[in-house]
């Protein structure tokens, strides 16, 4: 793909995810899309089918962001700090993006009906649960032999407690990831001693 390709496609991606988080996925036409990139309908067609289509390129674009960012974390921040870094990027994004998370959470309903959108979704699960295993073994210091199990669970409660901050105000999600983070450490710990580090 050429590089005015390229850059013509992001610009829909970007623009498909404004509207689709303003809008949400039932609201939004392509018309919409086309409107906020500042193109014509004809040309959203020629890079996607459908709006479908389109939706799980916006999911694979903000997965690949996701992990993008989250390898230059276990690059750049020293190992003993790391966890703690880890656990506040998901508490800080539930803060900041609370329309991403509005979208994701219709994005999974709409892959329990569709097929399409169900293959975005599920490579968004698991890129997810992999950068999360690869940021606990940066953490131990090596592979633990229970790290996929515990990625799994994290994963889902970083999704369940941003919906439920999300649905409740009130909701203590600081608190919440406290008691995330000591179970987190507990985990590695217990693992690095049965484990004989």
């Amino acid at each position: 793909m050429k590089t005015r390709e390229r850059n013509t496609r992001a610009k829909l991606i970007e623009a498909a995810y404004k509207v689709l988080a303003a809008k949400g996925y039932e609201n939004c036409s392509i018309k919409d899309i086309a409107h906020e990139a500042g193109v014509s309908p004809g040309l959203v067609h020629y890079y996607f089918a459908n709006k479908e289509e389109l939706l799980v390129a916006v999911v694979k674009e903000a997965t690949d962001a996701y992990c993008r960012q989250m390898e230059q974390m276990r690059e750049t921040v020293a190992a003993d700090q790391l966890a703690d870094a880890a656990l506040a990027e998901p508490l800080e994004r539930t803060r900041r993006n609370a329309e991403w998370y509005k979208l994701r959470y219709e994005l999974y309903v709409l892959a329990l009906r569709n097929p399409t959108i169900r293959s975005g979704v599920k490579e968004l699960f698991t890129r997810g649960r992999e950068g999360i295993e690869e940021t606990i073994q940066a953490v131990a210091g090596k592979p633990l032999s229970n790290g996929s199990e515990m990625s799994a669970i994290l994963f889902a409660c970083f999704e369940g407690l941003a919906l439920q901050s999300l649905v409740d105000p009130d909701f203590d999600l600081e608190g919440a990831y406290r008691i995330l983070g000591q179970m987190a450490k507990q985990f590695v710990q217990s693992q690095l001693t049965s484990e004989g580090k």
